[in-house]
């Protein structure tokens, strides 16, 4: 088994209510620049790979078009603008690529990151 990947980066804006005790800086509009890695698992085919990566590449641009320079809040099939829902909305997008294994979303310079691999069977909403 392999794995493979490609990057995609998009800049957005979101704000985000955080609660009477969060942070009051989450709800003024601010902006973040993001990186997105989509993952597929797979042994190689008979060409020699597990995907080919032009096709690959085709797919993950359709999904960066729908979130660079978004006011994220907007996205309504995203939810809070949160890392977690970003990596969901992705897996989504995605999700009849074979061997789609994960998703992985950073902010870099917040240094914080987000992995997600898929519905959890166990979830209620299956997100």
């Amino acid at each position: 088994m392999f794995e493979v990947w490609k990057e995609f980066r998009f800049d957005a804006a979101h704000t985000l209510d955080a609660g009477d005790q969060g942070d009051p800086r989450y709800r003024r509009m601010h902006g973040h620049s993001y990186q997105v890695e989509v993952w597929i698992r797979g042994p190689v085919s008979q060409q020699g790979w597990v995907m080919d990566m032009g096709d690959f590449e085709k797919r993950i641009t359709c999904v960066a078009h729908q979130l660079d320079h978004y006011y994220l809040n907007d996205i309504k099939e995203l939810g809070a603008p949160t890392m977690e829902n970003i990596s969901a909305f992705v897996w989504r997008a995605l999700i009849d690529v074979q061997g789609l294994s994960k998703i992985v979303v950073r902010r870099d310079s917040a240094r914080e990151g987000c992995v997600y691999r898929g519905p959890d069977r166990f979830s209620r909403d299956g997100a």
